[in-house]
């Protein structure tokens, strides 16, 4: 096991980037929000996607991702407090739910059959349509030291170049099924009747009124697309108004929870 860190606030382990608010990727979003919202104290740690393997593997954990070209990924946290390190962000808001029972819930027990239900439903229709136009346009974005082993491992997801994922001539046609997609999560959501169509300052994709990891989840790869494509950009401005403008309200919500500064 790694050598603990003589700390009382919990580690948080992030992937860098060059961009202005370092943070980047929509996993590690959805644990970066949950702790801000959870108002716990904690200190961000920067990994290179090179040294995550390693930094998994010196407190014991097993591949997150087994069988997969990136079978260690982030994010994960280590509490000083309960000695433990907890990886995935599924986990970990359940951890934090389970050892910090006064903060807000975000991953109920009663609820989380139904969060990993559409947690599920979400990577299998949403975020494939996402990636191919995506990955590539994040590679510059990254520290140097961690864009070899990105190129390397999202080329073998794909079996192409990252150039040749999606080039330029497709991207209009892949930013329409990226549309259709969110628009089959809208009418789940419709159906829950999770308020954001009608405007109020409510995201409950599963929660009743409060926010969930379900949530925190969608506006991860949320802010990831704006990150990317750029907040001023045609691109997402085109984003926030689709669904009667119900993704650009669910970021609204998160906003005051996307503090980086730690």
């Amino acid at each position: 096991m790694a050598a603990l860190p003589d700390t009382d606030v919990i580690l948080f382990y992030d992937i860098p980037s060059s961009t202005p608010s370092t943070a980047w990727s929509p996993n590690t979003w959805k644990t970066r929000y949950a702790l801000n919202l959870k108002r716990l104290p904690y200190r961000t740690v920067w990994v290179e996607y090179p040294d995550i393997a390693a930094l998994l593997q010196s407190f014991g954990h097993a591949p997150t991702e087994p069988g997969t070209p990136t079978p260690y990924t982030l994010p994960a946290i280590f509490d000083p407090r309960t000695q433990r390190f907890v990886a995935e962000s599924a986990r970990i808001a359940a951890y934090l739910d389970d050892t910090y029972p006064a903060t807000p819930a975000l991953s109920p027990k009663p609820l989380r059959p139904f969060q990993a239900a559409f947690q599920h439903a979400f990577a299998t229709t949403v975020q494939p349509p996402i990636l191919p136009l995506f990955l590539p346009r994040t590679h510059p974005l990254l520290q140097p030291a961690s864009q070899p082993y990105f190129r390397r491992t999202r080329e073998h997801m794909f079996r192409a170049a990252l150039e040749e994922i999606c080039p330029p001539p497709a991207h209009a046609q892949q930013w329409a099924a990226i549309e259709r997609a969110f628009g089959v999560a809208a009418g789940w959501l419709d159906a829950a009747g999770d308020g954001l169509d009608a405007g109020d300052a409510r995201a409950t994709l599963l929660g009743e009124g409060k926010l969930t990891h379900a949530d925190l989840s969608v506006a991860g790869w949320l802010v990831w697309m704006r990150i990317v494509a750029g907040r001023e950009s045609a691109e997402w401005r085109a984003v926030e108004g689709w669904h009667g403008g119900r993704w650009k309200k669910l970021l609204d919500v998160v906003e005051p929870w996307s503090d980086c500064s730690r």
